[in-house]
């Protein structure tokens, strides 16, 4: 189901390439918060990717194949 999700943490990362931005703790926050990584529990290491963003992605894909659906 995953088309190299790996592909979609270089869109994210800030402009010189660092650590991109934690979609959980930036909730409510005033500035971005920093992913941490492998010391979080939401990111997949294989990926090396947020599992948040994973499972956003899934959604995007799901929702795209029913749309596809209805249209036949």
């Amino acid at each position: 189901m995953l088309n190299k999700p790996g592909r979609y943490v270089e869109k994210r990362k800030d402009k010189e390439g660092g650590t991109p931005s934690c979609p959980l703790l930036t909730i409510g926050a005033d500035t971005d918060k920093l992913c941490m990584q492998e010391n979080c529990a939401w990111y997949v290491k294989s990926y090396k990717v947020c599992s948040v963003y994973l499972l956003g992605h899934n959604a995007a894909i799901d929702i795209k194949v029913k749309q596809q659906a209805q249209k036949r």
